[in-house]
């Protein structure tokens, strides 16, 4: 895992949350669903439904965010402020993850049993082309983005704070609002970038999965 990692220059792994989620993820790490519901901590959620099935995962992106999902999320709930993390993509070595060519919410991925799902094989053919699908080259995508915009990893694991890269948000004026909670030694920033979409946005902005 870790020779491929550094073969393909991934080393982020991102997460979008609720920004009155901070709180609680600076204080016990990334917690899966379940876990923070067994605990009793309160948190917002994004998808009330986890068509994936997964709620003992958290649920990442591979150096860039999942833009189709987080902007009808922010289209949604227009009040809501955000937060993306940046994570160092050693989870993946670390972890317990599975690997999903497109969303794990997608009956082409849930409909492949989980523990096919965990293995380097599966990482790497994120980054492979698929019939029906826009080519890498079509793309004209660097070698750590995966090939679908929506891949994801579910990281079957608490993410502990030590993982945490950065904290980025869309505007000032959010950054200024909850800065103080960010602890000195986790950079926080404005990165309207992490915010839009992909080079290859043109490609997939039509495309609707099931």
């Amino acid at each position: 895992m870790r020779r491929f990692l550094e073969e393909r220059q991934i080393d982020r792994l991102y997460h979008f949350t609720q920004a009155d989620n901070l709180n609680n993820i600076l204080r016990y790490g990334l917690l899966p669903r379940d876990e923070l519901e067994s605990r009793g901590i309160e948190s917002s959620i994004n998808d009330e439904w986890r068509f994936d099935g997964c709620c003992n995962a958290v649920c990442t992106s591979i150096e860039f965010p999942n833009y189709k999902m987080f902007y009808k999320l922010r289209c949604d709930n227009p009040d809501v402020d955000w937060a993306v993390l940046e994570l160092n993509a050693e989870i993946i070595c670390d972890s317990q993850c599975a690997f999903n060519w497109t969303n794990a919410g997608d009956s082409k991925s849930y409909l492949i049993p989980l523990n096919r799902r965990m293995t380097k094989a599966v990482l790497e053919d994120l980054f492979n082309d698929k019939d029906g699908y826009p080519t890498r080259d079509e793309l004209n995508i660097p070698d750590w983005y995966p090939t679908n915009p929506q891949a994801e990893v579910l990281v079957f694991d608490q993410i502990p704070i030590s993982y945490i890269n950065k904290v980025s948000f869309e505007r000032r004026e959010i950054f200024l609002k909850y800065k103080e909670i960010v602890p000195p030694n986790i950079p926080a920033n404005v990165d309207v970038g992490l915010f839009r979409w992909r080079k290859d946005y043109e490609f997939w902005k039509d495309r609707v999965e099931e």
